[in-house]
């Protein structure tokens, strides 16, 4: 095997430095059958050639030791191996481990069975001793596991725990942290570069640390990155297992059953599956650059490459054949190859903005020699080079490419645009992409003007009751939805509104594991381009700004069928807290919290008066956020056109009783998702866990 080292930030193979692009498997939760009949060796082999051409070169096995199959299968493949040591008849238990932790180490007698079987496989790389194990660096067994590995495989790398050890801690030669359920994006955008969000760390542990530098002394892995999830597509899947003669898993029938129940037919479904992917595959674009453009990090393990078979959530590249699914692998190694051009642009701009491009390299692929760069600005078949540049010499690591300014395009009515950027050298060329959207300037505007808008024709307002009054006097209303009882977990003693709808809390970031409840959206981009806000037919960048802090409706009960213009999508897995027994013990799949119709924007008719609901957040408009002035000149335009009369129409009676039945009880979401709305710590504390629970068993007791 080659000479593996680690340093102070980076892992070398051969005196060459390595970025860990590493994926899960191992754990029930994140592995899958041999679906494909294949020999056990062909088994492995299949899933390590295609995490290769997504650009991995590392498999993380989550609290398992792995079979001679597999390693035969990764020497010949050439990917590492990091695993953890677990006997096999000891099975990996989430919650009652994440809550009280592991204390049970395996015995000297296993770890020198584990050395000796796999001693002479070159991907072996690293020994852990097992998952999130709390307190491990205070357990001696601890200290004398690493001394016994040392003193018989000096040649590998050993970490105690992955995730939630303690800073610099003795005898480990990598170290993995957990850096938060925050998404790398507008508030949260410098996660993986602030060593502050790494929740095992001190304030005394960063006394004196300069910015961008890290505190660490050994390689830093960011663990379990990027579980995002979305939906997936049961019906071809099902096809997949018959055509396989592979049992069904039990969940596919029951998926089915349930967007039948929820009155989508299969065609909408499949919509919202695409969107859903959509959605993931960009959240996973901007995670991605994050943690190759930051200065803690040697590598990452992501959850996962493979879908599971054991449930429904779906946060794998490929499906549980591993076969291609919805993302392709060019457009993946755009940011994963062992070459990655990257930048850090916002999303919204106007236009004529003056704005300064940082272009870097993450480079470990080689030292390269004369590199020819080219930046240019795509809409549609317009291509505007805005620069040209050979640069000498570009070192293994991250380094600074090209510097340079770019004057924005001026555009009469928003549009999006593409930031391209392409290296060139030894006759091959690598390219990423960035989307922009640039709007023209608007006039001046406050929020609170906005939402007193009253004129002969027309209402635009935030306060309930003037909207009903204005639906009473037959004038075209707009109500922005923006209600504190919607956030009843800032201040769970609030009393109740008079009127209100059912409405969850939405965060501009895509569900963690099963944290959440944000799958994307679908657009009536038609509609919405006509009245010049810019948009494509799904949820994207250009709303994260205006659906941040957003409150999304849920129509599941509302009294009528009504015209979403903007519709998210709900996951359709459980939160694991209330399925587990020693918790909650409700059914997986739950008809009132899995896959339910939310819409940002949606119209109807109240006795003939037209009424559109705004769920979007648009209070921006008082920083002169472009993306909200565009929204809210989208509004003024749509109100006053002929395009705004609503097919369907509800009773002013009706509609009157349903907002009172509403006001009755605020929509609490489950354990996790609420963590997921709060969005205000890096990882869970015991304390928010006690708390969530009294608050969802409060409506149980009364």
């Amino acid at each position: 095997m080659g000479h593996l080292v680690s340093a102070h930030c980076l892992i070398f193979i051969n005196n060459r430095p390595i970025f860990v692009k590493g994926y899960v498997r191992g754990a029930a939760a994140h592995e899958h059958q041999n679906n494909l009949h294949l020999q056990e060796v062909e088994f492995y082999r299949k899933n390590i050639k295609e995490a290769k051409k997504f650009g991995f070169n590392l498999i993380r096995f989550h609290s398992v030791v792995p079979n001679e199959a597999l390693f035969t299968a990764a020497d010949l493949e050439g990917i590492l191996v990091h695993l953890e040591l677990r006997q096999p008849n000891d099975n990996y238990n989430n919650l009652e481990e994440m809550l009280f932790s592991k204390k049970d180490l395996v015995p000297n007698s296993f770890v020198e069975y584990v050395i000796n079987s796999f001693y002479n496989h070159p991907s072996l790389a690293i020994y852990c001793i097992g998952n999130e194990i709390k307190g491990l660096d205070e357990n001696r067994r601890s200290e004398e596991i690493a001394h016994f590995i040392k003193d018989k495989d000096p040649n590998r790398l050993f970490v105690d725990s992955c995730a939630w050890g303690k800073f610099n801690r003795p005898n480990i030669d990598l170290d993995v942290q957990h850096l938060s359920y925050f998404f790398p994006f507008g508030k949260h955008s410098e996660m993986y570069s602030n060593p502050r969000t790494i929740h095992t760390l001190t304030e005394e542990d960063l006394k004196g640390l300069k910015e961008g530098e890290s505190p660490y002394q050994v390689p830093l892995i960011a663990h379990e990155i990027c579980h995002y999830t979305a939906l997936r597509n049961f019906y071809d899947l099902k096809q997949k297992c018959l055509d396989n003669n592979v049992s069904l898993p039990w969940w596919i029938d029951e998926e089915i059953k349930l967007i039948k129940e929820k009155h989508y037919n299969k065609q909408t479904y499949l919509k919202m599956y695409k969107a859903s992917k959509y959605f993931q595959y960009i959240c996973w674009k901007e995670a991605f650059e994050k943690v190759r453009s930051s200065p803690l990090l040697g590598g990452f393990h992501f959850l996962q490459f493979a879908d599971t078979d054991k449930y429904e959530n779906s946060n794998g590249i490929v499906d549980f054949f591993d076969d291609e699914n919805a993302v392709k692998p060019k457009s993946f190694l755009k940011f994963n190859d062992d070459f990655v051009l990257l930048t850090n642009l916002k999303k919204n701009y106007y236009s004529g903005d003056t704005v300064n491009i940082n272009l870097t390299a993450s480079n470990y692929l080689k030292d390269i020699k004369n590199a020819r760069v080219t930046c240019y600005l795509k809409c549609g078949d317009k291509k505007i080079i805005v620069h040209k540049e050979v640069v000498e010499s570009i070192s293994l690591g991250n380094s600074g490419l090209s510097h340079f300014q770019i004057k924005l395009p001026k555009v009469q009515y928003g549009e999006k645009y593409q930031l391209v950027a392409t290296c060139t050298f030894d006759n091959n060329k690598y390219v990423n992409n960035w989307d922009l959207w640039l709007y023209p300037h608007y006039s001046k505007l406050k929020y609170r003007d906005l939402v007193t808008t009253n004129e002969k024709d027309y209402v635009i307002t935030d306060d309930i009751n003037t909207a009903l009054k204005s639906l009473k006097n037959k004038k075209k209303t707009i109500l922005i939805y923006r209600q504190k009882w919607t956030r009843h977990l800032l201040d769970k003693q609030m009393g109740n509104p008079e009127y209100a709808f059912k409405a969850t809390w939405n965060r501009f970031k895509p569900v963690i594991w099963d944290r959440g409840t944000n799958f994307g959206g679908l657009i009536n981009d038609e509609l919405l381009n006509k009245y010049h806000f810019p948009t494509s037919k799904y949820y994207d960048f250009n709303y994260s700004v205006i659906s941040e802090d957003a409150d999304k409706i849920i129509l599941d009960d509302f009294p009528i069928k009504v015209s979403s213009l903007v519709t998210g999508i709900d996951k359709c897995n459980r939160d694991r807290f209330d399925a587990y027994k020693i918790s909650f013990n409700l059914p997986e799949l739950m008809p009132d919290r899995t896959l339910r119709n939310f819409s940002y924007l949606f119209e109807m008719k109240v006795d003939n008066a037209p009424l559109l609901i705004c769920g979007f957040n648009l209070t921006g408009i008082d920083e002169d956020e472009p993306s909200s002035l565009a929204f809210a000149n989208f509004l003024f335009e749509y109100i006053k056109s002929g395009d705004f009369n609503p097919k369907h129409n509800i009773k002013y009676n009706d509609l009157e009783k349903y907002m009172r039945e509403c006001a009755k009880k605020p929509v609490k979401e489950r354990m996790m998702t609420q963590f997921w709305e709060l969005d205000d710590e890096p990882v869970e504390s015991k304390q928010y866990w006690t708390s969530s629970r009294e608050y969802l068993l409060e409506d149980e007791q009364n």
